[in-house]
């Protein structure tokens, strides 16, 4: 696809670091990490290039096709677009990031149209679109249809994706912890967590590729996830996981270099795993990425949630002390874990939006 001084190609990912096509790999990969800067104002969630080789790579479950966008010999924006050939019934995801100098030219609805046609070929009647938003107070807003949270009518995906008939369907909050001082002022916290569970649970916790014993447990609760955690008004099916796909993604995971600090919190009684969380440390970064966090909901109003959220950031201070903060992201209706988070001292660094079109 083409237009008046530029072009939109698709490109493939390298099937090794560093091999054939890595020289375009890595330009578009800077196009995202100065998108994601300009729409945050801050680069601390800048990725490096293995971290998102890693991510962008195929699997059974998520399959991607990017596209370039070219100006006078330099990639100027991308495209993504992600389907699930598991649950095509969840819809296909697309990002089209511009690069802000080459903004309101018309380019970011060329690629819009290009990744929606290539998601329409496969049969998608669903497009969700998920975007980082500054935080920003004043003016004019956009409300969540959930009740919780809005978004500046100004900022720039809004505006685009308001004008391409897309939705917001649900916002949620960016948040930082810094780690300086961080073990002093969680202690009080683990106490009462602590105190809370009583006997009845255990803090169980390992480091890298999930144990043996806690493979089917760990599978069980990541299908939970999608289900049990807040989606607002996005098409969200089951999200199936079994041991093999646990197994595929912690091999993923550590061929990319990261490293994955697991806790989780047994019910004693029944010798199982009944919520967990995990932090992602990558050797190119300085903060680490909260993944997942749950509670089941049997085990809820125990503060289990507090106690494994803090059992990670212990792992993290004394596995890789070198990092300078925890970032996460929590749909702001799930007021539950924004009070583990702010008790904990997460400060809010943006919001990003999830969109949706039905077609």
């Amino acid at each position: 696809m083409s237009g008046i001084g530029f072009t939109i190609e698709e490109i493939q990912v390298p099937a090794t670091i560093g091999g054939p096509g890595w020289d375009v790999f890595e330009e578009y990969v800077t196009v995202r990490n100065a998108v994601e800067s300009y729409a945050l104002g801050t680069d601390l969630l800048e990725m490096p290039l293995p971290d998102v080789w890693s991510e962008y790579r195929d699997n059974p479950h998520r399959v991607r096709r990017h596209f370039a966008v070219w100006q006078d010999g330099v990639i100027i924006g991308r495209g993504i677009v992600t389907s699930r050939p598991q649950s095509p019934e969840s819809g296909v995801h697309l990002m089209t990031d511009i690069l802000p100098e080459h903004r309101r030219a018309g380019l970011g609805s060329a690629l819009l149209e290009r990744v929606e046609q290539v998601a329409l070929d496969t049969g998608a009647s669903v497009l969700k679109v998920v975007l980082p938003h500054r935080a920003a107070a004043g003016g004019e807003r956009v409300a969540a249809p959930t009740g919780f949270g809005d978004l500046p009518a100004d900022d720039d995906g809004v505006r685009f994706l308001s004008s391409h008939g897309y939705a917001l369907e649900q916002i949620s909050r960016i948040s930082l912890l810094d780690t300086d001082g961080l073990a002093d002022r969680i202690r009080p916290l683990r106490d009462a967590a602590v105190a809370a569970a009583g006997d009845a649970y255990r803090v169980v916790s390992w480091i890298g590729a999930t144990p043996d014993r806690w493979v089917g447990d760990l599978a069980e609760m990541r299908t939970r996830m999608s289900t049990d955690a807040p989606s607002g008004g996005l098409v969200t099916p089951v999200d199936e996981w079994d041991a093999e796909r646990v197994r595929e993604n912690d091999a993923r995971i550590a061929e990319s270099g990261r490293t994955v600090l697991t806790a989780a919190v047994e019910h004693v009684a029944s010798g199982t795993l009944v919520g967990y969380s995990e932090l992602l440390v990558s050797d190119g970064l300085s903060v680490a990425t909260q993944e997942d966090t749950l509670i089941l909901r049997d085990h809820r109003g125990r503060r289990l949630g507090t106690l494994v959220k803090i059992a990670t950031a212990d792992l993290l201070l004394e596995h890789a002390p070198q990092l300078e903060a925890i970032v996460t992201w929590n749909a702001e209706e799930n007021r539950p874990m924004l009070d583990v988070n702010e008790a904990m001292g997460f400060r809010a660094i943006g919001y990003e939006g999830a969109w949706q079109k039905r077609v």
